[in-house]
């Protein structure tokens, strides 16, 4: 009995050496596969690299207009064409016209004409519904007497909404056709992406002035799901960086325009960049002075005979309509 006893325990004393043995053979051999494995790792795995740093946000919003330009007026914001922008996406503007003594009122309903009377400057927004013929031609008597006009517009894109009937994915598109294409003007329907040169993310594109405009100390900035813009025998301000796509297509890249100007007429490809979240990242802040020095240097000039000169130069806009190519 006693016998047996003692050659079970001699058999686990066995065992037990030859496990103790085998972990200290092993261990240096665990620890060379981790080192391997730790070498042999990708490094565009490590969150280190795929965490990119993003552009700074620093500076203020100073407008600095024309010494000639009147120190104070009125700037109108379009309120009645369903325009998808909130208070928070044009703060920082609006503080810079007001600072330079200007007024800022909406436009909802009803006269344009005679909302836009004595206004230095309109801003359109991302409408949501087309501009009517009577409303275009109220703004292009405007633009016609000197009046400035600023539209802002974006890609197509998809909303969601939630009710009690449960939720609804829509496609929102910007209404800008009837009305930027009376002054040779565009947006695209498709948003700008760029995985190289980004704030980010794929869809903050960095944007670059064209040297061909007063964008004075402006050498970078960015924005956020922005649309290319054309104007026919326009000023290109602002330009995609290298190696940008278009969303239809993953293999046609370029320098897409995102700001252009023809005469008193300024079209932009994104309203995100001027918000108040925004618009101290990069020149940003610079980019929003212009807007406002563009609106301030506005000249309105109301004709003494409303029937005179119907067939004034149509290349600042005027009542007269002007077909489209």
């Amino acid at each position: 009995m006693w016998r047996r006893e003692l050659a079970k325990r001699l058999v686990v004393l066995v065992l037990t050496v030859a496990v103790v043995l085998a972990v200290a053979a092993g261990g240096p051999m665990l620890l060379q596969e981790d080192e391997e494995r730790a070498t042999l790792q990708n490094p565009e795995y490590e969150p280190d690299a795929v965490v990119p740093d993003p552009v700074a946000a620093t500076g203020t919003v100073d407008a600095n207009p024309d010494p000639s330009a009147d120190d104070s007026g009125t700037v109108v914001i379009d309120r009645g064409h369903s325009n998808r922008f909130s208070r928070a996406d044009i703060e920082p503007l609006v503080d810079a016209l007001v600072r330079e003594g200007y007024n800022v009122r909406y436009y909802t309903d009803g006269d344009l004409a005679g909302v836009l009377e004595g206004a230095d400057a309109f801003l359109v927004i991302d409408p949501g519904t087309e501009y009517l013929p009577g409303d275009i031609d109220d703004v292009r008597q405007f633009t016609g007497n000197g009046g400035r006009l600023v539209m802002i517009g974006e890609p197509d894109r998809t909303a969601v909404s939630a009710s009690l009937l449960g939720t609804s994915i829509q496609n929102q598109e910007t209404r800008l056709t009837t009305l930027a294409s009376r002054y040779r003007m565009s947006v695209d329907t498709e948003y700008l992406y760029n995985q190289e040169n980004a704030d980010g993310t794929f869809k903050h594109i960095l944007v670059r002035p064209t040297g061909d405009g007063e964008l004075d100390g402006v050498e970078q900035t960015t924005m956020y799901t922005a649309a290319a813009v054309t104007a026919q025998n326009g000023t290109v301000l602002l330009r995609s960086a290298p190696s940008t796509h278009k969303s239809g297509s993953d293999e046609v890249t370029g320098e897409y325009p995102v700001m252009v100007q023809r005469n008193d007429v300024l079209l932009l490809g994104d309203k995100t960049f001027m918000s108040g979240e925004r618009y101290r990242v990069a020149d940003n802040e610079q980019v929003v002075a212009y807007v406002a020095e563009f609106m301030i240097e506005g000249d309105y000039q109301a004709p003494p005979d409303e029937d005179a000169d119907d067939e004034q130069d149509s290349e600042n806009g005027t009542a007269t309509p002007m077909p489209v190519a």
